[in-house]
């Protein structure tokens, strides 16, 4: 029963996930271990293996999806000077060593070079997965590394393409009966020719291409307008595996055609809603192909061949590392910097496995050498965690050295064009693009995240950094950059999701400022204990702005005005940070600023009246701040110490309660009293 070997492969993924989380190795190595474990070369506790290498065929369909929505056209073009300077001498020097090397054992120069083919794809679920979990994607390794695997990527499209020419060429057949576990799927073409098998496979790439610039953009503009989150993933599974469909029946791989889709949205406005989306699905689906890779393992044929698995080993390891870091090196890239890329893609990748079981279809693979080929792919992918943990500290300990220190020494990165010191902001209403319009006018960079798509595509289209997305998933903040802002302000309307964006980013980004607009005054302690560094409430905004209007009809100088307010806000605020004193507040819990103006007419025979203001101590003696005295129809505006009251002048003041009443009685005292 399928559902039984699912079960059993995730309770055995897990347990061995765990021991080798807490024993410091990497996932990825668990995955494949696992796999080993639950396959037929294993304890085979899995039957229906097919299903399960169905499934992970899907894993790797969503990954390269997600793939390429995180690339975009626009990254692809700024990395085809990587491409063509280290990603093309990558390509054609390992096809060519390891032709060299096997055509003597092969017998034909084209077997030779579909061999070269095999090894020259590296692993871009292993490697962006160790990139992802080290933050190593942006460095100038990792920008190497990516640029390499997406130029292969790429060139999956002429190796499949080649496959039959190769056969044709060397003069085989394919085999009478299937020999060897085949890992993967793969659709007949609907042309025999493999000239216009070519021709047509270049024509549904671009046709896909094309499609997802002008025709996938308004169909989810359309479906985002129903505010239907099932509806937009269901059309994105659709676009993924439709895509997949049509170029795996024109002869190419499902996994390119879901490459292709991904990198066709990731233009649009809703390239980062769809990552974000299909995220969970990849790290679930993608887990599931390493355990299928790793129930490709024969650990029997590894143990009798132990000594050439070994050497194939070292050899793709060693050769993959070589030829990528030395037109690195050529290319200006200093030595740790080459190495370090050469050793991070220096294994056999998942296309590979593809590639291997249409070979072996056609007769380009025999069932032994195929079998050493998934042994020794196996193991690099096993490896390249290693490879990639020991291979730095190398470098560092040979920069420390005086025989090759100059060799290893690396001058500080160039400063990138990532996104940095920059603010983001979560909501695109009144609050947000007022904020956003203050921080273009003043230069400071900035993202908008808004789930309004009519408001992204009219904004977008003046030219503003704003994307759809949802801000309270990781993924969002994520490529808005939060780890690296300065301040993420949170200005919707929705209470929920301020709270949870709130934690989110302070999880993401535990240095960023978080600033955040919330309706009620209530609500101040829990945003500030869920991360938020700033919390202005609404309400009390708002009654301060009543207070500052009805000061100014009463002609309170504005210097005035606007030092009282800065002391209530800080007062009010002081409190709910734990220190300060609370204004008074109404029946509701709302802070009454009207409460704190109080007026007081001085009446004849005063005890005050011929006293000045300083003389009378009237600030120390009872708490309040005279503002203004109105006398004789005229307003004297923020009278001085020494001004003198005099009977029948009408004093403004602000005070709390009690210190309202200490003045009212201080100041209508009589000398009959």
């Amino acid at each position: 029963m399928f559902l039984a070997d699912l079960l059993v492969v995730f309770a055995v993924t897990a347990v061995v996930v765990f021991v080798f989380g807490r024993a410091q190795i990497p996932s990825v190595i668990g995955l494949l271990v696992s796999g080993v474990l639950v396959g037929p070369y294993g304890l085979s506790l899995v039957d229906d293996v097919e299903s399960v290498e169905l499934l992970a065929e899907i894993g790797v369909v969503v990954l390269l999806f997600t793939v390429g929505l995180e690339i975009s056209l626009s990254r692809l073009m700024v990395m085809l000077p990587l491409m063509a300077q280290v990603g093309l001498p990558q390509i054609a020097g390992t096809t060519l060593l390891v032709a060299a090397v096997t055509w003597w054992h092969l017998g034909s120069l084209p077997e030779a070079i579909f061999a070269g083919l095999l090894v020259a794809m590296s692993s871009t679920a292993i490697v962006l997965k160790i990139l992802a979990d080290k933050g190593q994607t942006g460095t100038p390794p990792g920008r190497i590394a990516v640029a390499v695997l997406l130029l292969q990527d790429l060139l999956v499209v002429v190796a499949m393409l080649a496959v039959p020419l190769l056969a044709a060429a060397a003069g085989v057949s394919p085999p009478a009966t299937e020999t060897g576990a085949a890992h993967g799927s793969h659709a007949e073409p609907l042309v025999a020719n493999p000239l216009l098998a070519v021709l047509i496979g270049f024509v549904v790439v671009a046709a896909v291409l094309v499609a997802g610039r002008k025709l996938i953009p308004w169909v989810l503009h359309e479906v985002v307008r129903l505010r239907n989150r099932e509806l937009f993933l269901i059309v994105l599974v659709l676009i993924c595996l439709g895509t997949a469909a049509i170029t795996a029946k024109v002869g190419l791989s499902l996994a390119l055609g879901a490459f292709l889709a991904g990198l066709a949205l990731s233009e649009s406005e809703y390239g980062h809603q769809a990552f974000a989306e299909v995220l969970p699905f990849r790290d679930t689906l993608a887990s599931l192909f390493f355990v299928s890779v790793g129930m490709l393992l024969d650990i029997s044929f590894v143990a009798s061949h132990l000594g050439l698995v070994s050497l194939v080993v070292a050899g793709i390891v060693l050769t993959k590392l070589l030829v990528t870091a030395v037109p690195a090196a050529i290319s200006g890239f200093p030595l740790r910097t080459s190495l370090i890329a050469g050793g991070t893609i220096a294994q056999v990748g998942e296309f590979s496995f593809v590639l291997g079981s249409r070979g072996q279809e056609v007769g380009l693979l025999a069932a032994a050498d195929y079998q050493a080929f998934l042994a020794a792919a196996v193991l690099t992918m096993a490896a390249t965690p290693v490879v990639t943990s020991l291979l730095p500290r190398l470098c560092d300990r040979l920069a420390r050295s005086r025989r090759f220190g100059r060799l290893f020494h690396e001058p500080p990165p160039p400063s990138g064009r990532e996104l940095a010191d920059h603010v983001v902001i979560a909501g695109f209403g009144v609050n947000g693009r007022n904020l956003a319009a203050a921080l273009t006018e003043f230069g400071v960079p900035h993202v908008i995240l808004e789930l309004n798509p009519e408001t992204v595509r009219r904004e977008r289209a003046t030219g503003l950094d704003i994307r759809y997305g949802d801000c309270t998933r990781v993924a969002i903040l994520e490529h808005a950059g939060i780890a690296q802002a300065r301040a993420y302000v949170v200005a919707i309307s929705d209470p929920a999701s301020a709270r949870r964006s709130v934690r989110v980013a302070r999880d993401l980004a535990p240095d960023t400022q978080i600033l955040i607009r919330t309706e009620y005054l209530a609500e101040v302690e829990e945003l500030r204990l869920l991360g938020a560094d700033v919390v202005v409430p609404a309400e009390f905004e708002t009654a301060l702005s009543i207070f500052e209007r009805v000061l100014g009809i009463y002609d309170v100088p504005e210097e005035t005005i606007d030092d009282l307010v800065d002391d209530l806000r800080l007062e009010n605020y002081g409190f709910l940070r734990g220190g300060g004193r609370r204004l008074a507040l109404r029946p509701d819990g709302t802070p009454d600023l009207f409460d704190q103006l109080g007026t007081c007419r001085i009446p004849p025979r005063s005890v005050v009246e011929g006293h000045s203001i300083g003389d009378l101590g009237i600030r120390a003696a009872t708490g309040v701040t005279i503002i203004a005295v109105r006398r004789a129809g005229q307003l004297i505006r923020n009278p001085g110490a020494d001004f003198q009251l005099e009977a029948g002048d009408e004093v403004s003041f602000v005070g709390s309660r009690d210190e309202r009443a200490a003045a009212n009685q201080l100041l209508a005292m009589t000398l009959s009293e």
